[in-house]
């Protein structure tokens, strides 16, 4: 289950309610670049003119194709040779709606009802309701809150299977900023991923979403397409935590033995040309300062969260302590009843992810997420002081 409130205040006593959202992975408000985009917007407009008239992947005029505008192809490239050391093969990138459309797409091609789909324990509910809706069966595999999969479990499992005669259609991993937990999987684990994915033939959906929100510089390791040299690994990422999720654009790059079969699966007549156009223009002069200004943002919110669950939550509850991302999961004591919480925030207008959606398997957890990026600053002390105050009655109850 999922506890949210209306996106508008609740009026209580004749007044009106401030609610605390510590949901979803949005992003800072104020960091997003409306100047920015708006002067972008009026170059690319003067410049495209009639190629607007056409549906993006029924003409090649000015860059646009069935894989989306080459500008934010070379865009996405270039911002992988930045951290990488090497591009992604911009022939080999194609553009999406968000990432998430990215793992719909990667989902209808590999997924028939039935098949088996690993993935970590813990991980992305929308990623999960998607291979589920598609008919996968998920095998979860235990990782732990720093550093990701757990990779000779991983290797137990896939030889269990092949006993059994079945092969999963791929291994699907955040391995940046581990959403909801913020593990990163280790230099060791990736190389060790890597060798057994080959080894046992299934190849590796890496999702890079949060990759570049780094609170210090070096804490993640080469990517397992760098390391797999990009052959058995296909990488999905997005520019919606970098800029907004509002601008709902993200890609893929794979290798050209799955690209065309996953493309085969777009029905959507392309991605929009113009958005695409606009963020390729904006992002070719300000990537950089962009993302430094996202992650300052929100590391200011994590200090001040951090510093507020030290105080009000210390005694009863412990919390990863991620180098990045967007979020933080607090574990709870065994003994509350999480039905209780969730009427005492509830009543409190603080709102939570719980840890349940996030299991694999949808297992009852004594855990929370908390979304810490777009909250006001202001507001966290007070939302975690209320969260704290909910736990204490949902303890007694």
């Amino acid at each position: 289950m999922s506890y949210y409130a209306p996106f508008w205040p609740l009026r209580l006593g004749g007044r009106l309610a401030k609610t605390y959202y510590f949901t979803g992975g949005k992003t800072p408000p104020e960091t997003f670049p409306a100047k920015g985009l708006a002067e972008a917007a009026q170059r690319v407009l003067k410049r495209l003119d009639g190629a607007l008239a056409f549906y993006p992947r029924q003409h090649e005029y000015s860059g646009f194709s069935d894989k989306g505008y080459v500008g934010l192809r070379e865009v996405a490239s270039a911002r992988f040779q930045h951290r990488e050391g090497v591009a992604l093969p911009v022939e080999n990138i194609a553009i999406t709606s968000g990432s998430m459309q990215a793992l719909e797409l990667i989902g209808r091609a590999f997924i028939r009802p039935g098949d088996v789909v690993v993935t970590e324990e813990l991980t992305y509910y929308g990623t999960l309701k998607l291979f589920r809706y598609l008919g996968a069966r998920l095998v979860g595999i235990p990782m732990d809150e720093r550093d990701g999969m757990d990779i000779s479990a991983l290797e137990e499992r896939l030889r269990l299977l092949e006993r059994l005669g079945l092969k999963p259609k791929f291994i699907y991993t955040l391995p940046n900023h581990h959403n909801p937990t913020g593990a990163i999987l280790s230099a060791r684990r990736r190389e060790e991923l890597v060798e057994l994915a080959r080894e046992h033939g299934v190849p590796i959906v890496e999702d890079d979403c949060y990759g570049d929100l780094d609170f210090e510089p070096g804490v993640v390791p080469r990517s397992l397409y760098t390391l797999d040299g990009g052959e058995n690994v296909v990488f999905v990422a997005s520019f919606s935590k970098i800029v907004g999720p509002g601008i709902r654009l993200g890609y893929l790059c794979a290798p050209d033995r799955f690209l065309q079969d996953i493309l085969a699966h777009r029905w959507d007549l392309g991605t929009s040309a113009l958005a695409a156009a606009i963020l390729a223009e904006y992002l070719r002069e300000h990537l950089w300062e962009q993302v430094e200004r996202q992650v300052k943002a929100i590391k200011a919110r994590y200090d001040v969260l951090t510093k507020a669950m030290s105080e009000y939550l210390g005694d009863v509850a412990s919390w990863t302590r991620p180098r990045g991302g967007l979020f933080l999961w607090v574990k709870l004591p065994d003994e509350i009843d999480m039905a209780k919480l969730a009427e005492e925030t509830e009543r409190r207008n603080v709102r939570f992810d719980e840890g349940r959606k996030f299991h694999y398997a949808d297992r009852v957890l004594k855990a929370l997420r908390l979304s810490y990026a777009h909250i006001p600053l202001e507001d966290i002390p007070e939302g975690i002081r209320l969260l704290a105050e909910a736990v204490d009655a949902a303890m007694r109850s």
